[in-house]
């Protein structure tokens, strides 16, 4: 199939960041690498009790990273393919991508700036269906999500004064793709975000004035609009006044207009509110906003703090989201991004503490993520409450990472309530909470012991309908050990168990899965 206009786009714009980057990059660095996984499962096609069939699997995976910076460029990422092979159930075998791509490039100096992105992993349909921790169980809820972003900007000051502006354009395109026995088919949408502003600040006093226009598509073919399914226009413009009130806190006041469009009702209305920044040290950093709008109250709050054996961060948001832009702080935990804050205090290169955290996981044998909620191909936007708390604890031969988040969402109309109960009750219309842990100790100098759990639990938002009072529980683990054989070879070996548990309600019954494992992986 021939790929779309917009992803054409993309990776166009992602070749020309290969290509620049190719050309300037001061320290550039590509990384091939293959892996071969050898997989016993008792229950390979996630089958109820008395109905399993065990199976080998061989997950053959040959991938690409990359890193580069330029005077004028960035690239950085990895591509991966992998091919699982089953001895029994070949219906099964499947060749899926994974990968997670940042460009960007600096058109006209220090003017003219192009980011792209391109991201495609595995994911689940549904966060009431089953949500194993691996590729090789086959479900029909798992597809393959494609994500891809092309984002031009320009920023500079207005003439001799100190008066900073940034317009920006932010567009993404996001396409579901079989996967497995997936059968369904989602929509592909398309997002569009501009962004306006000015802002200045003259000793303790500041002002901001911002224009923000989001355009959502929850269903397009080729880059266009089909008919009937229509279009989310949400704008808003406001101003911010800010003080500094002593060197490490920032108190700020916030107003302006919104005007929404949604399918069936429009809202506009006022809004306004209040805002903080405090920053006692370069470790601390603790801030955030409280805004009225016309669904009610909006507010976001980060903390975060670090050392340089720790990393911690707790966020709380209440707002708008859509697949696949997001209002609210993503619950969950990235392992990768906690390990690259906890390391920036003894390796401020960002080059060479994106190396040195890849090498972390790959001696630990923990994983890049912890648990986190199921997101959706929306076809409405969502009122979402989300919290989480990540905690990173690095030690001379122990390593622990743990995460809890909470994620409520809820279909709303422009009017700033929830939808009837006759349009309630789908899949996005529900309550997720739950939270992972890994922990690694060294046992030699090449040889770790790992361990990984997570839980998830769904709940319906609703009392009445298809899915009223349905709940699903998912349950991973698992335990093995991480080796070096060498300086660029690495081996992993354990068992996993995964469990999972629906109610009455979603005419299923629920089933277990348990896992051997054991691979290599050599870096060139």
């Amino acid at each position: 199939m021939r790929p779309s206009l917009p992803l054409r786009r993309t990776a166009l714009a992602l070749a020309c960041c290969t290509a620049v980057a190719g050309a300037q990059a001061e320290n550039w660095r590509i990384t091939p690498s293959v892996g071969i996984l050898e997989t016993y499962t008792n229950n390979v096609n996630s089958a109820p009790s008395g109905q399993e069939v065990g199976d080998w699997i061989t997950s053959l995976t040959a991938a690409v990273g990359m890193a580069g910076e330029g005077r004028r460029v960035k690239l950085n990422g990895s591509i991966a393919v992998t091919t699982d092979l089953y001895a029994r159930e070949n219906q099964n075998n499947t060749i899926y991508p994974t990968v997670n791509l940042f460009g960007s490039v600096e058109a006209i100096e220090r003017f003219l700036f192009i980011d792209a992105t391109a991201n495609v992993s595995q994911t689940y349909q549904s966060a009431f269906g089953p949500q194993p921790g691996n590729n090789v169980n086959a479900t029909a809820n798992r597809y393959t999500d494609q994500t891809y972003s092309l984002s031009p900007y320009v920023k500079g000051v207005l003439g001799a004064t100190d008066i900073v502006y940034e317009v920006r354009d932010d567009n993404y395109w996001t396409i579901a793709s079989q996967y497995g026995d997936f059968a369904n088919n989602l929509p592909n949408t398309y997002a569009n975000n501009f962004l306006a502003y000015l802002a200045s600040q003259k000793g303790r006093a500041g002002w901001r004035v911002e224009y923000n226009r989001y355009a959502y598509v929850p269903d397009i073919v080729s880059g266009e609009r089909t008919d009937g399914n229509g279009k989310y226009t949400i704008q808003l413009a406001r101003g911010i006044l800010s003080y500094q009130y002593d060197p490490a806190l920032q108190v700020s006041l916030r107003a302006g207009y919104e005007d929404d469009q949604f399918l069936l009702t429009s809202s506009s209305g006022a809004i306004y509110g209040a805002g903080f920044q405090w920053n006692p040290n370069e470790r601390t950093q603790v801030g955030g906003f409280w805004e009225e709008r016309f669904f009610g109250p909006s507010y976001q709050l980060i903390a975060s703090h670090r050392r340089p054996n720790s990393a911690f961060n707790a966020n709380a948001s209440r707002g708008l989201t859509t697949t696949p832009v997001s209002f609210s702080i993503p619950a969950g935990a990235n392992v990768t991004q906690f390990l690259d804050s906890a390391f920036t205090t003894r390796i401020p290169d960002p080059a060479q503490r994106a190396e040195a955290v890849e090498q972390f996981l790959s001696k630990t044998g923990l994983p890049p993520t912890l648990a986190s909620p199921v997101s959706y191909y929306g076809a409405s936007i969502l009122l979402t409450d989300a919290a989480n708390v990540s905690f990173a604890l690095l030690g001379v031969r122990n390593a622990l990472t743990f995460s809890l988040f909470y994620l409520k969402q809820r279909p709303i109309s422009g009017t700033g309530d929830v939808l009837p109960p006759a349009l309630q009750g789908g899949p996005n219309d529900n309550t997720q909470t739950g939270g992972g842990v890994g922990f690694s100790h060294q046992l030699t100098g090449l040889t770790s012991f790992v361990a990984n759990a997570s839980y998830n639990r769904t709940t319906s938002n609703v009392s009445e309908g298809a899915l009223s009072d349905t709940a699903s529980n998912n349950v991973n683990a698992s335990v093995g050990l991480a080796t070096r054989f060498g300086p660029k070879t690495t081996g992993t070996a354990g068992v996993s168990y995964y469990s999972y548990r629906p109610t009455d309600v979603l005419d299923g019954r629920g089933y277990d899965t348990f896992n051997v494992y054991a691979g290599v992986n050599h870096q060139f």
